[in-house]
């Protein structure tokens, strides 16, 4: 069996199907050598022992494979690739059900979005790969961020360079002191890439949700106080 652990985690399958089958055969034969059957029946017996056992462990590897695959396409569903972070889909289903939610047990939850200031030129200047690590740190930095404020929050890459945050049991102040917190920690950040360290900062709108909101009405209020912050010459936080 340790052996066979072994395998597994090293993907050999072949070594695996030699490995099981090899022991199956050598307590097999001392089973029809014990029986003292003749010479025939023992091939006979030994030929049809391999042939099930490949066969079953044929389907064993096909349905581990096939398994492994199903759990691989629900990660790259819910899950940027990039920012290892979880994506747009996840947001719009994990917070739509945080927000009825809250409106069912009338306590509001609040709702961070941000968006990198002038990431285009950071692309253009130094390149898509460096705007690439941009994000991975910046998302990195969210999340410690994040895990610190509220353990069992989440941060997604909502697309391109916009990030969402939703905070549960949490009130405007602490939503507001919060976003602060990511916004000078992110204006702190110095990101390593070819050229150097680069830095940069990041404009934020939140929000907690009101009576009668549902997901496009608080949604596009929290975008709108985002724009407004870029608007107004970025590494802001707004929420009016």
């Amino acid at each position: 069996m340790v052996v066979i652990t072994y395998l597994d985690r090293q993907k050999s399958y072949f070594l695996m199907w030699l490995s099981s089958v090899s022991v199956g055969v050598f307590f097999w034969s001392l089973e029809l050598l014990a029986a003292s059957v003749s010479f025939s029946k023992f091939i006979y017996g030994l030929t049809l022992y391999i042939a099930l056992s490949s066969f079953l462990f044929v389907i064993i590897v096909f349905e581990s494979h096939y398994r492994n695959q199903v759990i691989e396409n629900k990660r790259f569903a819910m899950f940027d690739e990039m920012t290892a972070k979880k994506n747009y889909r996840s947001f719009v289903k994990e917070f739509g059900q945080s927000l009825q939610l809250a409106g069912e047990q009338q306590k509001p939850i609040a709702f961070i979005m941000l968006d990198i200031d002038h990431f285009k030129l950071i692309n253009d200047t130094y390149g898509h790969l460096s705007g690439n690590q941009v994000l991975k740190f910046v998302a990195v930095d969210l999340i410690n961020n994040t895990y610190d404020f509220d353990s069992q929050a989440d941060v997604y890459r909502l697309g391109g360079e916009e990030f969402g945050i939703f905070l549960t049991n949490t009130n405007l102040a602490e939503t507001q002191k919060f976003a602060q917190k990511c916004r000078y920690s992110l204006s702190q950040l110095a990101v390593p890439i070819d050229n150097g360290m680069l830095h940069l900062t990041a404009s934020f709108g939140c929000d907690i949700s009101r009576t009668g909101d549902d997901f496009n009405t608080f949604y596009q209020r929290v975008d709108q106080y985002l724009y407004q912050a870029k608007n107004n010459g970025g590494n802001k936080v707004n929420n009016f």
